[in-house]
């Protein structure tokens, strides 16, 4: 999974910065998943509002905050989220990073899906063709029917 891309942003002093690293590490650990994590210290205004930045800490799958909330400010300072339970926390909940993941994965699976389908499709087309007397045109493959 070389090409997923993970950013944990935060504010140097941010209290739950540990808390969110390690809850990332659980997540892609326990899916086999060796990838870096890229920790961004976001230290000026101009850095939240170049990156985004919706508060301390922030976790991107591939550029994607793992809890997306379009109405949040910029902001250099501390993030809350909302627990499963209903309560706020002070780093995104595991579930959310777990999903995050996920998702990742399943749209990888997808793709590599329908590559190997257009390939089998390619393959059955090419096979139809030697197969015609010379002159002329396969008849229509059943995927174009």
């Amino acid at each position: 999974m070389s090409d997923l891309h993970v950013e944990l942003l935060a504010v140097e002093d941010c209290a739950h910065l540990e808390h969110a690293q390690r809850d990332l590490e659980t997540v892609l650990r326990k899916g086999i998943i060796e990838v870096p994590i890229q920790v961004i210290y976001v230290t000026s205004q101009d850095d939240a509002e170049f990156l985004a930045f919706q508060g301390s800490p922030t976790i991107r799958i591939n550029g994607e905050d793992v809890d997306p909330q379009p109405g949040l400010p910029i902001a250099l300072g501390c993030r809350l989220y909302r627990a499963p339970e209903g309560g706020l926390v002070g780093s995104p909940p595991i579930e959310l990073i777990r999903a995050a993941v996920e998702a990742h994965r399943r749209g990888r699976l997808q793709e590599f899906q329908r590559e190997e389908a257009a390939k089998v499709a390619e393959f059955a087309r090419a096979a139809d063709a030697s197969e015609a007397p010379e002159g002329e045109s396969p008849p229509p493959h059943k995927s174009e029917v």
